[in-house]
């Protein structure tokens, strides 16, 4: 493993936070719905929505199942590799200048509204040809 860079670590250790935020946000979901649909809603119980803790241990939760997701998918030989792998061809690749990415994105802003704009011209035209056929044969 002393194979891959410090750059190709850096982008394994952005994956794997990647994979943690959506494991709490699936969890945190996850939780909610449950506490709005099939938790008792009794201002005593720690689980209902009424109750001043819910929210803590509601984050709690979400954060404990992500600990153990990520611990157990850490312990993963072939993930743990993949990712590595993967962060190793992240650091190979050439990343366009900040001026180059915003001139890409302006271009493609323009295109988007002329295709915008010509569909919304032919979507228009057809309507009209459309509703004079139906208006003439009526």
């Amino acid at each position: 493993m002393s194979e891959f860079s410090a750059s190709a670590r850096r982008y394994t250790a952005v994956l794997y936070a990647v994979i943690a935020a959506y494991f709490w946000y699936l969890f945190y979901s996850l939780w909610m719905f449950l506490a709005q649909n099939y938790f008792p809603q009794s201002i005593s119980s720690v689980l209902s929505l009424q109750n001043n803790r819910f929210h803590l241990v509601h984050i709690l939760v979400a954060s404990v199942l992500t600990f153990l997701v990520l611990s157990i998918l850490a312990f993963i030989g072939r993930l743990r590799e993949y990712l590595l792998d993967v962060g190793d061809e992240l650091s190979r690749v050439s990343w366009p200048s900040m001026r180059e990415a915003q001139k890409s994105t302006a271009l493609v802003v323009v295109i988007v509204l002329i295709a915008g704009l010509a569909l919304f011209l032919a979507d228009t035209f057809f309507l009209k040809v459309v509703n004079f056929i139906m208006s003439s044969a009526a």
